[in-house]
C-alpha cells in the first residue's frame, strides 16, 4: 500500500522517508509544501498520507480536512510534537485516522501506519488521555484581546477599523489576526469568522 508523505523540515522528510522504505512501506511521494498535497493524492492515489501539524503555509489538520472532503478513502496519519488539545480534536472528530509523536521508535510509526492502513484508529500513549475530562475549545486558547479581534472578524471589521476601534497600530492588528487563525486552525478571515459562529462566539470577551 502506498504512502504520501508531507512536512515541511527537509532533512526530517528525507530521513522520514528513507526509515519507512526501509521497513517495507511503498513511498509513492513526499514534499515539504502543503500546498501540493490535494494534486499529489490526485496523481498517486495513495493509500494513506502522513502529514506533519506543524507548517508554515497551512497546518496538517487543515490539509487532513481538505484530503478528507475530496478523497474520504485516504487513511490520513498526524505526526506531531504538540500535545494541545485542539490536535487531539482532529483525532476526536474523525479529521485523521491516527495520532503519532514525532519522537516515538520507528518501530512504534510503522505499528501506526500498519494499523491505520488496515482500517484500525490509533492515539496509542497519547498524554492527552490522561487530562482530566473538561474539555476545551479552540477558543479557551486565545487571549482576551484576540477574542476581541475575533469578534471584531465576525462582524466584518477592516484592519484599519479594527486597529481605530483597539487604538493600536494595524501591523499590531494583523498580528492578532495571524495568532487567531493559527490558534483556530484556519487560514482565511472569513473561515476565522465561520468557526468562531460555529463555536458559539457572539460578544468580546
Amino acid at each position: 500500500m502506498s504512502i504520501l508523505v508531507c512536512d515541511d523540515h527537509v532533512m526530517f522528510l528525507s530521513a522520514l522517508v528513507e526509515a519507512l522504505e526501509t521497513q517495507g512501506h511503498d513511498v509513492a511521494a513526499f514534499t515539504p509544501d502543503p500546498t501540493r498535497i490535494l494534486a499529489l493524492a490526485e496523481l498517486h492515489q495513495p493509500h494513506l498520507v502522513l502529514l506533519d501539524v506543524r507548517m508554515p503555509e497551512m497546518t496538517g489538520i487543515e490539509v487532513a480536512r481538505r484530503l478528507r472532503e475530496r478523497y474520504p478513502r485516504i487513511a490520513i496519519l498526524l505526526l506531531t510534537a504538540s500535545t494541545e488539545d485542539w490536535v487531539r480534536a482532529a483525532y476526536d472528530s474523525r479529521t485523521v485516522d491516527g495520532l503519532v509523536r514525532k519522537d516515538c521508535s520507528l518501530r512504534a510509526l510503522d505499528a501506526a501506519i500498519r494499523r491505520v492502513l488496515a482500517g484500525e484508529r490509533t492515539a496509542a500513549d497519547w498524554p492527552l488521555e490522561t487530562r482530566p475530562t473538561t474539555r476545551t475549545t479552540p477558543l479557551d486558547l486565545l487571549t482576551t484581546r484576540e477574542r476581541e479581534v475575533l469578534s471584531m472578524l465576525v462582524d466584518g471589521a477592516s484592519t484599519p477599523s479594527m486597529a481605530e476601534h483597539l487604538g493600536v497600530s494595524t501591523n499590531t492588528v494583523r498580528s492578532h489576526v495571524r495568532s487567531v487563525l493559527q490558534k483556530l486552525d484556519v487560514h482565511h478571515r472569513t473561515k476565522a469568522a465561520h468557526a468562531a459562529r460555529e463555536l458559539g462566539l457572539t460578544a468580546t470577551a
